[in-house]
C-alpha cells in the first residue's frame, strides 16, 4: 500500500513539473514574442525617420543647390538682380535707381544710390541668406527626429532592462508567490505519502 502511494506521489509530482515546466515555458515564448514585436516596431519606426530624414535631407540639399546656382547666374545676368532683392529682401519701399544728390536736389529726395554691382551683390547676400535659412530648417528637422529617435531607443532599452528583470515588481511578485504556492503543495503531497 505504500508503494502505490509512492508511485502515486511521483505521478503527481511528474504532473506538477510538467504543468509548471510548461508554464515557464508559455510565460518564456509569450515574453520573448512580445520584445520582438516591440523591437520589430521599434525598427520599423526608425526605419520611417530615417527615410523621413534622408527626405528632407535630400529636399534641403535641391533647395540649397538651386539658390547656388541661382546666385552663381545673377553675376551673368544682372538684370534679375531687382527681382531676387524683391523676392528675397523684405522693404517698405522698393530701391529705386536716382541721380546723384546735388546741390539742387530737393531735402526729401533719397540719399541712398545702389549701383549695379552694389544691386547684384544684394541679390547674391539675400540669396545665400536664403539658403542659410533653409539649411538651418533642414538642420533643426533633423535635430528633431534624432531626437525622436534617441527617446524611442531609451524606451526600447528601459522595456529591455524591465524583461532583463523579469517583468514589474508586480509581475515578479505574482510569479514567486505562484512557484511558492506550488512547491508548497509539492511539499504537502509528498509529506502526506509518507505517512
Amino acid at each position: 500500500m505504500n508503494l502505490h502511494k509512492l508511485y502515486l506521489s511521483v505521478l503527481v509530482v511528474l504532473c506538477f513539473g510538467t504543468l509548471i515546466v510548461g508554464a515557464a515555458w508559455r510565460d518564456h515564448v509569450r515574453d520573448d514574442a512580445h520584445r520582438d514585436a516591440v523591437l520589430e516596431m521599434q525598427t520599423s519606426d526608425i526605419a520611417g525617420l530615417e527615410q523621413r530624414i534622408a527626405a528632407a535631407r535630400s529636399d534641403a540639399l535641391a533647395q540649397i543647390a538651386a539658390l547656388d546656382t541661382q546666385r552663381k547666374a545673377l553675376a551673368s545676368v544682372s538684370q534679375r538682380a531687382p527681382e531676387v532683392i524683391r523676392e528675397l529682401v523684405p522693404m517698405q519701399s522698393p530701391i529705386q535707381q536716382t541721380a546723384p544728390i546735388t546741390s539742387k536736389s530737393p531735402p526729401d529726395a533719397p540719399s541712398a544710390v545702389i549701383t549695379k554691382q552694389q544691386e547684384i551683390e544684394l541679390a547674391q547676400y539675400a540669396l545665400a541668406c536664403k539658403q542659410c535659412s533653409v539649411e538651418r530648417d533642414q538642420l533643426r528637422a533633423e535635430a528633431k527626429d534624432q531626437q525622436e529617435i534617441v527617446s524611442r531607443q531609451k524606451i526600447e532599452l528601459d522595456a529591455a532592462k524591465k524583461s532583463a528583470k523579469g517583468g514589474s515588481v508586480w509581475q515578479r511578485a505574482v510569479r514567486i508567490a505562484k512557484w511558492g504556492a506550488i512547491f508548497g503543495e509539492l511539499g504537502y503531497v509528498i509529506g502526506r505519502t509518507q505517512r
